[in-house]
């Protein structure tokens, strides 16, 4: 990744070490894993496996979900970033419950989806959103996302929502 990619509140950068626990304690939290896969919280091993995939990722793609850092107190509060997808590219973001309700994901993902385009060259950037997730539908909608099909995965609906790079 280019670095510095940052906002007002918040810094992304690769994953290290010393993020296993803050991060494995957002993932371990029901209430954040709610609408993610099958809404199960993550085992510590499982949180490891994510960050490693993600430091791959970011070592051999150029892109992974980032650590998102709020500046303010320099924790890691989630991430965000981008996987690759059939579709194209696709966005994503989690963040720690007592990091909602302040457009922390809205801020994320904008410099994030920026990123995407302008300096990943991305054509066309996807979101998959669980249906009852409220919260996230209205983060790409802010985005300027599009709905343009729903499937089922692990048994709960989700709509899959795109933007493509104005030319």
């Amino acid at each position: 990744m280019t670095f510095p990619l940052e906002t007002e509140r918040l810094m992304f950068r690769d994953w290290t070490a010393t993020d296993l626990e803050p991060f494995h304690s957002l993932c371990a939290d029901p209430s954040v894993m709610e609408f993610v896969g099958d809404g199960a919280p993550w085992s510590r091993e499982r949180t490891e496996q994510f960050i490693g995939c993600a430091r791959e990722m970011s070592r051999t793609l150029g892109f992974c979900r980032w650590p998102v850092i709020y500046k303010p107190s320099s924790a890691v509060i989630g991430f965000c970033g981008f996987v690759p997808a059939s579709e194209g590219a696709e966005i994503g973001w989690r963040l720690a419950k007592d990091s909602w309700g302040q457009g922390l994901a809205t801020e994320a993902a904008r410099a994030v989806l920026k990123h995407g385009f302008e300096t990943l060259g991305f054509q066309r950037i996807v979101a998959t959103v669980q249906s009852p997730n409220r919260a996230s539908i209205r983060v790409v909608e802010k985005l300027g996302m599009k709905a343009e099909s729903s499937f089922f995965r692990n048994g709960r609906e989700v709509i899959l929502f795109s933007i493509s790079r104005e030319i």
